[in-house]
């Protein structure tokens, strides 16, 4: 279960206001925003002063720049950018929860240690970022979401950049590839509650992870689980990489 500051429960669908495609039609003590990279009048957004929560659709580098340099929400959800750099997002002071959706040009992240309010953070489906150590930078981290999409796994050397951050207490990783294969890192996580994560890794990972994190809630963290639904006659999955059902 989602914990409830999880960026996928805040941002979900359904709580979505209006879209706005001129900011010359919207009231401007609204609190929540939703707006795109071609939305008119963004330079209005200086007059948002009561701006807590922004939801951003299809921005490419000019209008990401654009945007963020006028706004320091609370809350903020961007999905597709066509972004390479996104070095801007150090400038958001305010920011507690993000969530950055459906990236194909940027290959590393920015520099989280400027983020100094961010403890819930979601990146998904960033086709080809690589590179996720400035996670270690931001240490306040409480909520972490890795995921790839639905076509695309994150493709990561190594997970050596979680061994840090100690406050986690939810931490998911799903459609990801670890080039070493090891959970190791996430066993210095000893306050983490709940690790949400696909059986993409080797049996002995998941063992050896359920020993050193005997508090941790986590599905894999037993020899098999059985299916919602059965395939075949089979109605069992033994847990890790390339086991059989």
């Amino acid at each position: 279960m989602l914990p409830k500051e999880h960026p996928e429960y805040i941002f979900r669908i359904d709580t979505q206001p209006q879209f706005a495609n001129d900011l010359n039609n919207v009231d401007v003590s609204s609190p929540e925003l939703f707006i795109g990279g071609k939305t008119k009048n963004i330079e209005m957004l200086k007059s948002f002063s009561n701006l807590n929560k922004l939801w951003i659709h299809t921005v490419n580098q000019a209008e990401f720049n654009a945007i963020l340099s006028i706004v320091n929400p609370n809350m903020l959800y961007i999905y597709e950018l066509r972004v390479n750099d996104l070095s801007i997002l150090s400038s958001l002071t305010n920011v507690e929860i993000l969530a950055l959706e459906w990236n194909t040009k940027a290959n590393n992240l920015w520099d989280l240690s400027n983020n100094i309010s961010l403890k819930y953070l979601s990146i998904k489906d960033f086709s080809k970022l690589n590179d996720i150590s400035p996670l270690q930078n931001n240490k306040r981290l409480e909520i972490l979401e890795l995921s790839g999409g639905e076509t695309n796994q994150l493709k990561l050397d190594n997970l050596e950049s979680l061994r840090t951050l100690r406050n986690l207490k939810y931490l998911g990783l799903s459609n990801i590839k670890v080039q070493d294969e090891s959970l190791e890192p996430i066993s210095d996580l000893k306050e983490l509650q709940e690790l949400a994560i696909s059986n993409q890794f080797p049996t002995e990972e998941y063992a050896r992870l359920s020993v050193k994190l005997p508090n941790t809630k986590c599905k894999y963290f037993q020899p098999f689980i059985y299916l919602l639904s059965s395939i075949g006659d089979e109605d069992v999955m033994v847990v890790g990489k390339r086991k059989p059902f």
